[in-house]
């Protein structure tokens, strides 16, 4: 591989079409390979969890030996300022670095895995709010509930990982590195969050009855000439 950009952009398409592309000395065993990962039959692949970007993969699959990257453990991939780098403190990063430099093609794949999986992640999570509204059209407040949510849902940070199989897109809970949601995550969430929502509303508006209805007592209780 001399130039993965040239391989893996026929077009400027970088997509299954383009990792065909670069396995065209061998398409039929390309074809079967996709055809198992994408069913899981082989055990690279979680069904749940299909690759993200094949031609990713691929490429990181056919590159990292020869940098001496050693994978697993996988690879965990940031996106920065100057560029993708992998996590903090893993001893990788400057032959991976490396990588891209000689390989420009590979950051602009790791750029386009980012940016479908977070136009994927907006579009599951707007879908699972239109349903979710569909059916709670009254009650309390749904504009300021839905603006707190997705306030809430921004996601906290993104990683791209390759585990040398197959490469994902996970993002962090806080604590833990996830899959991206998807729409069912969100309409879990949502139910989550609005029934919280809800309870806190209606305690709100107990607490401030209760408060007038002792001012209202407490006036009427006064003497007359007070």
């Amino acid at each position: 591989m001399q130039n993965i950009s040239n391989q893996f952009f026929i077009n400027n398409t970088a997509a299954p079409t383009a990792a065909k592309a670069y396995a065209n000395n061998n398409d039929i065993g390309f074809a079967q390979m996709m055809i198992a990962r994408n069913t899981g039959v082989d055990g690279l692949v979680n069904p749940m969890r299909p690759d993200v970007s094949p031609a990713l993969t691929m490429a990181l699959g056919g590159l990292v030996g020869a940098y001496g990257i050693n994978v697993p453990p996988k690879l965990r991939i940031f996106s920065t300022k100057k560029g993708f780098k992998l996590e903090e403190g893993d001893e990788r990063n400057s032959k991976f670095e490396m990588l891209l430099n000689d390989h420009t093609g590979v950051s602009d794949l790791l750029a386009q895995a980012q940016t479908q999986a977070l136009a994927s992640r907006e579009e599951a999570m707007q879908s699972a709010i239109e349903t979710f509204t569909q059916g709670n059209s009254s009650g309390y407040d749904m504009k300021g509930f839905l603006t707190e949510f997705r306030e809430q849902e921004k996601p906290r940070a993104i990683s791209i990982v390759y585990d040398g199989n197959s490469t994902q897109v996970e993002e962090s809970d806080g604590k833990n590195w996830r899959p991206i949601k998807n729409e069912s995550d969100f309409m879990a969430d949502l139910v989550k969050a609005y029934t919280r929502y809800s309870l806190t509303q209606a305690a709100t508006e107990a607490h401030e009855a209760k408060g007038k209805t002792k001012t209202k007592n407490s006036l009427t209780s006064l003497p007359i000439d007070k």
